[in-house]
């Protein structure tokens, strides 16, 4: 965790740049949808978060943690509305089928910033710690589980909603950064209070040459291939374009094919 990342007129920035964004969450049809995590708009909707990817001082502190080369990958709009339910558990790893994801060193990590006061009764984020690199029991019930009937809630008893005595929640005020392994195992807490909860999650790539080539290879600027690759939004001004561009991995130019998603560790993981 990270505080005061953004000062107070950037917070302030920052949620009107959401709130555009999010003007379809309140259809019922999408509200139903996705009940159990917010919403998942894409943040290159706006053009003013280009700032917020290259935000310096989360760069640098990415530095300090020993990371001097991260590369935006994707990033979305996480806004859970007043009194909704938790958000189940789940991790965002999706190099379980290649060695680097058994490795001590995140390859991928996540980057949430907080725009309001979130705690445990407004939807704080809930950690389980070590589970980037010990099997817990939860990876049982998510592997190969429908993520849309997460979304949907459809079966609350399920124990990707339950509380955990080894999970910690962190509280966060607005303006600080949580940077979390994209292996972690995290879920929410419900929203119980009467405002929205808003927060920005942010995938980078934290060393990009130290990548192996088949990971290299999914990057490309190209749209409509996947919404978690890196790409340029058509029709941004180019002096944008080009800040954007700049923070992007490298086009892959070698030989090697794109290694495929897996999203579910194996027995590589005790």
């Amino acid at each position: 965790m990270i505080p005061g990342v953004l000062d107070v007129d950037e917070v302030r920035r920052y949620r009107a740049l959401a709130a555009r964004i999010l003007a379809p969450q309140q259809d019922r049809g999408y509200q139903e949808k996705h009940v159990a995590i917010g919403s998942l708009f894409d943040l290159l909707r706006e053009p003013g978060y280009v700032d917020l990817i290259g935000h310096p001082r989360a760069l640098a502190a990415l530095r300090r943690l020993g990371f001097d080369e991260p590369r935006y990958e994707h990033g979305i709009v996480f806004n859970k509305l007043p009194r909704t339910p938790r958000t189940f558990w789940h991790q965002d790893c999706i190099t379980w089928n290649h060695p680097i994801a058994y490795e001590p060193e995140p390859h991928e990590l996540i980057l949430i910033y907080y725009l309001v006061d979130t705690t445990p009764h407004n939807g704080c984020l809930r950690v389980i710690p070590g589970s980037h690199r010990r099997r817990h029991a939860l990876h049982e019930p998510l592997h190969g589980a429908c993520i849309p009937d997460l979304e949907r809630m459809r079966d609350p008893s399920s124990p990707v909603f339950q509380i955990y005595p080894d999970e910690v929640s962190l509280p966060a005020k607005a303006g600080d950064l949580v940077v979390v392994d994209v292996r972690l195992l995290h879920a929410t807490h419900a929203n119980d209070g009467d405002e929205e909860r808003t927060a920005l999650s942010l995938w980078y790539a934290p060393s990009v040459r130290d990548l192996p080539e088949c990971v290299r290879a999914r990057y490309t600027f190209r749209t409509g291939v996947d919404g978690r690759l890196p790409y340029v939004p058509e029709g941004w001004p180019e002096d944008v374009a080009s800040r954007l561009r700049a923070l992007l991995p490298a086009p892959y130019e070698g030989g090697v094919a794109p290694l495929p998603w897996h999203t579910d560790p194996d027995e590589r993981l005790r």
